[in-house]
């Protein structure tokens, strides 16, 4: 048994969308729900849930990518004609949406760990019949852009060099998010900063360059 949390039930009424959604559900919906008394301390939940058509993938067509080439964003995307429509894990490969987590690889990650701080993962999808998508993934790439400084701020115990030398990030190098997520892990292991206050500032300064900061 477990206590009742309004919004631990709201997020599992959307993993449970989720998860129709993971198998070709695409328009499931929760028409309504319903929670109700059994006793003193025990309550009931009610879910009346459409499921719909059950979608597949006809087409997959990427538009705006110059960096990577189309047939290796593909290969690492893998999802063809046939394939039964999985949001979940689309969008999970493509680093987009709930599915965005920067320690994971993706063609997001790609980008954003090669200097592509403003690049954008768009998928659109269009509904063919009804039971079919096709999928138009659009990126835009922008411009690679370069680190131009590296600030820490705020700190008074620890003497800056000793922090900086546990950055993998410094002026002139490419920005990559990657490298910004081990400087965190790095800061962090280092037991003198509060972890959800750690969060790094990144501040483009123009379209090529990008401070960042550690607060």
């Amino acid at each position: 048994n477990t206590k009742f949390k309004e919004e631990d039930y709201k997020e599992d009424k959307n993993l449970l969308l989720d998860f129709y959604n993971s198998r070709g559900y695409r328009n499931a919906t929760i028409l309504s729900d319903s929670i109700y008394k059994i006793g003193n301390n025990r309550i009931g939940i009610h879910l009346d849930v459409a499921e719909g058509e059950k979608f597949y993938i006809r087409d997959v067509k990427w538009v705006g990518n110059s960096v990577y080439e189309t047939d290796y964003l593909q290969r690492f995307f893998s999802v063809k004609k046939g394939d039964v429509y999985d949001k979940k894990s689309m969008h999970k490969r493509l680093g987009v949406g709930r599915e965005v987590d920067p320690e994971q690889q993706s063609v997001s990650s790609f980008y954003q760990n090669s200097g592509y701080l403003m690049s954008q993962i768009d998928p659109t999808e269009v509904v063919v019949g009804k039971d079919s998508i096709d999928m138009v993934i659009n990126i835009f790439e922008g411009k690679p852009f370069t680190i131009n400084e590296v600030g820490i701020s705020g700190n008074v115990r620890v003497d800056d060099e000793v922090i900086r030398r546990e950055l993998a990030i410094y002026p002139g190098m490419l920005y990559d998010r990657s490298l910004l997520m081990y400087t965190l892990r790095q800061l962090m292991g280092m037991g003198h900063f509060d972890p959800e206050a750690l969060q790094p500032d990144v501040q483009p300064v123009n379209d090529e360059l990008v401070n960042v900061n550690f607060p």
